[in-house]
């Protein structure tokens, strides 16, 4: 979703680009390609999947190659000390993060790429919405969405349980969670746990041309991850005007100004107090949900993406 983005924006820009997808294609298949191609740089998404192939071929087509890290290349340890990952970053011209605590983080780590480092904040564009897509959900009932693939990072255990005391007072509250399964044992955990509740459901994945439909229909979206880059989930709830409420982590702090385009939460008793606070008061919702869409689409747009992204690529290959 996010290259799909970029590329489409960079092409608006005069950047002609082509996309390669390095979980369905051989090293042999992408040189083929690019020979058509003739690129003139590589730009890889997420150093530990990508950056061993994309390092590859650049030394294989004699030229440069950047790297936008995407969040788990960075914080899985597993993931970022795997010497593929070590070698992709230590070899790049180029590291891209989306935000300054990612950068600094980068610097912490590896220390001797940090003359090569930029910072380029995700864009976002506001999601089709269907006037007839239908989820069901009871038109009395205050509606909070997690959009998370269940995986331990995101934290989905926590927002069951936190809202289980809630429900005991307000049978009204629903707890909608939408996401594919990455971690096929926490996912088996998180159905048992659903499997004995009355107010939290799991949709699955849903496809994207509905996420709009289902961001526009909730009252309220969460975010429970316990450690994120910059969460597409946040951004594109934001730029439909939804509220939004997440964990105080670096990466959701990048993008809500706490009581003014969402709400940040420390605590599960400081979680529980927000959620009460935010149901009694529309007015309150709509005002920060109209805060977090004005904000959101003025720096996070996909054209100034693209620009920045178009700058970086004129300083790896002037003209």
């Amino acid at each position: 979703m996010t290259v799909r983005r970029i590329a489409n924006f960079l092409d608006q820009e005069g950047v002609t680009n082509v996309t390669l997808a390095a979980d369905n294609l051989s090293l042999n298949e992408m040189k083929g390609r690019l020979a058509e191609f003739n690129p003139d740089l590589i730009h890889c998404f997420h150093a530990h999947y990508c950056g061993s192939i994309t390092r590859q071929l650049a030394e294989y087509f004699k030229i440069p190659y950047m790297i936008t890290i995407t969040g788990s290349d960075l914080l899985d340890s597993s993931l970022r000390n795997h010497p593929d990952t070590v070698s992709a970053i230590e070899s790049a011209q180029a590291i891209a993060c989306f935000h300054k605590n990612d950068a600094e983080r980068l610097k912490e780590f590896f220390p001797s790429s940090w003359g090569n480092v930029s910072i380029v904040p995700q864009g976002v564009e506001s999601m089709p919405i269907g006037k007839d897509d239908c989820f069901g959900f009871d038109c009395e009932s205050f509606v909070l969405l997690l959009p998370a693939a269940l995986r331990p990072v995101k934290g989905v255990e926590f927002a069951i349980q936190a809202l289980s005391q809630l429900v005991r007072n307000d049978k009204k509250l629903q707890l909608v969670i939408a996401g594919g399964v990455i971690d096929t044992e926490y996912a088996e955990s998180i159905q048992k746990k659903l499997s004995n509740t009355s107010f939290a459901t799991w949709l699955g994945e849903v496809p994207r041309e509905r996420m709009g439909t289902l961001y526009e229909q909730a009252d309220l979206v969460l975010n429970c991850s316990l450690s994120e880059s910059m969460p597409n989930s946040l951004m594109e709830a934001m730029a439909i005007g939804r509220p939004v409420l997440a964990a105080n982590i670096p990466g959701n702090r990048s993008l809500v100004q706490n009581g003014k385009t969402g709400w940040i939460y420390d605590s599960e008793a400081e979680f529980v107090q927000l959620v009460m606070r935010i149901r009694k008061n529309v007015a309150l919702r709509e005002e920060v949900g109209c805060n977090a869409k004005k904000y959101v689409m003025k720096y996070y747009s996909p054209q100034l993406e693209a620009t920045r992204y178009k700058t970086l690529y004129r300083t790896l290959v002037p003209v």
